[in-house]
């Protein structure tokens, strides 16, 4: 459906284009136009709006407002004030306060004037006494005031003629040579687990008269600390991890590890993440399912607070809550659907503009419900659906423009399509028509217990319909396979048991059986995969 009024269209980032002519066209996304209270560091606005905010904020689009930077800080022109515009992305220009630069202490050369500090983008020129140069090695060099603060530090240092070769430790140079000349260049390659401070293994360094563009160093690849994992330990814990380091991660009783137990530390850092300790009392199975009705999750698993929505198929009216919770492990009471046996007809559908209503040549009684279509250049403003409950329709939408007269004679010569082909272990939201024009869409879901990959929407573009989503399976435990294997559950769960794409299973070895030494427990953890579990093998009797 598409939004009201007061939503502004969001056009593609500058540059960008979709891979459809007609995607580039069409209106995809809206954004609110109101602009709240600006926040501004450093500065403020006057006081009557802090006083009475509730009066003059949200403000509406080409709405002005004035601010001003308190004492040692500019806005981004240089001024003391500024005024900003309130339009579809807010505030613009974005308010900001600017610190002044302070002039830098400087050895050994001059400053190009006399005062004491420096707006933002403004520059400083500085020349070199003789026998000194600047980094880049030049007699003067400029610099600027940024947000941050000055470009770089001005400095003047003594002029080399030559370089000496310093020592360096894990590694080695590709020279014997002890003195380089000017502009000359001094190769060098780190050993094995050590890194330059570009993080490479082979560095170059040039004789510069500063003297050296960098001083050859080559540390020890390490990995960032680990942090202290909630409801839970690793080890071993050292003040600093190299690479090849391997860490083991344990949770506190009642809770369970979500990610890999085992993670080591690469030239690039660690692999896997490390893992989250989950309390297990917590986790609720997947929330039943009432007789005739449906459940609306994208949840692949159910912590403590999570929610799913419960919708009644047609001719069933709800008594309870259409939502229920995951409380401590369980689900909040599920609603129940009864059947409207009482059969209240309805007048025919009611009319709209520059819309009609898909019916079909009879009675309409409770439960049953119909669709609205737009005419070509127009979308439906609301639900495109109305439902007939005890005598009366519900609310009908609106037909809205979305195209000018050109556009529409513009989307009067692209194609339209079929009804979109039904997907495996899914179905779309709505019933389906059998033809769309061009710029429609539909929306798949996926039936329970599976995983909905790819797209959830398909456009119809150029009289097809874009990539189609796919339903992954999910993975059913095979007791006679766990017999077979001599391993079970590490947590017992009644009933059918349904594993999610995607999700992970514990086992352990019977009593009486154990994995081999060269196994590592991790092997007992099972990823569910397209609706496939290979089973871990417990072969060795204690």
């Amino acid at each position: 459906m598409w939004p009201s009024p007061l939503y502004e269209l969001c056009r593609p980032a500058l540059g960008h284009k979709f891979d459809s002519p007609l995607l580039n066209i069409l209106p995809f996304s809206f954004t609110k136009s109101p602009c709240d209270l600006p926040l501004i560091e450093n500065g403020k606005i006057a006081q009557y709006y802090y006083s009475f905010k509730s009066y003059y904020f949200p403000m509406s689009k080409e709405k002005k407002l004035s601010y001003t930077c308190t004492a040692g800080y500019t806005t981004e022109s240089g001024s003391q004030d500024a005024r900003i515009t309130c339009t579809a992305t807010g505030w613009l220009p974005a308010p900001k306060c600017y610190k002044k630069c302070s002039k830098p202490l400087l050895e050994n050369g001059i400053f190009s004037d006399i005062k004491v500090s420096y707006k933002i983008w403004e520059q400083l020129l500085y020349r070199c006494a003789s026998g000194y140069q600047t980094p880049g090695g030049n007699a003067d060099e400029t610099v600027q005031c940024l947000p941050e603060g000055w470009s770089s530090h001005p400095s003047c240092a003594k002029k080399f003629e030559r370089c000496f070769v310093p020592d360096l430790h894990h590694g080695h140079y590709s020279t014997t040579q002890r003195i380089l000349k000017l502009n000359e260049t001094l190769m060098y390659e780190c050993d094995e687990g050590y890194h330059t401070r570009g993080g490479n293994t082979i560095e170059k360094a040039v004789c510069r008269t500063y003297g050296w563009s960098l001083t050859p160093n080559c540390t020890k690849v390490t990995c960032f600390l680990l942090s202290e994992i909630d409801h839970g330990n690793f080890y071993p814990k050292k003040k600093s991890y190299e690479e090849g380091d391997v860490v083991q991660f344990l949770c506190q009783k009642n809770y369970s590890l979500n990610g890999s137990d085992l993670i080591q530390c690469y030239d690039f850092g660690w692999y896997p993440e490390p893992p989250i300790c989950e309390d297990r009392r917590n986790k609720c199975p997947p929330p039943p399912q009432p007789p005739n009705a449906n459940i609306f999750t994208d949840l692949r698993t159910y912590h403590n607070g999570a929610k799913v929505r419960l919708a009644c198929q047609l001719n069933f009216t709800m008594k309870g809550s259409e939502e229920i919770q995951c409380e401590n492990g369980k689900w909040t009471s599920p609603p129940s659907c009864i059947e409207v046996k009482e059969k209240i007809p309805c007048d025919q559908p009611p009319p709209i503009e520059k819309g009609t209503a898909v019916t079909e040549d009879k009675m309409y009684y409770t439960g049953d419900t119909i669709r609205y279509r737009c005419d070509l250049g127009y979308s439906i403003n609301g639900s495109n659906e109305i439902t007939c409950k005890m005598g009366k329709w519900t609310s009908p939408p609106k037909c809205i423009g979305k195209y000018s007269a050109s556009m529409v004679l513009l989307l009067e010569t692209w194609e339209t399509c079929p009804s979109p082909p039904a997907i495996k272990n899914g179905a779309s939201f709505r019933p389906l028509l059998t033809n769309y024009t061009a710029g429609s869409s539909i929306k798949y879901r996926c039936h329970r217990y599976h995983v909905l990959e790819g797209p959830e929407t398909v456009h119809c573009v150029q009289g097809k319909w874009t990539a189609q989503p796919t339903c992954l399976e999910p993975c059913t435990l095979n007791m006679d396979d766990m017999s077979n294997n001599n391993i079970e559950m590490k947590w017992r769960l009644e009933g059918e048991l349904f594993f999610l794409h995607g999700d992970t299973i514990d086992f352990v070895c019977k009593q009486g059986y154990y994995l081999s030494s060269s196994s590592r427990q991790s092997q007992l953890k099972v990823q569910c995969t397209r609706g496939k579990l290979r089973y871990p093998t417990s072969l060795f009797e204690r």
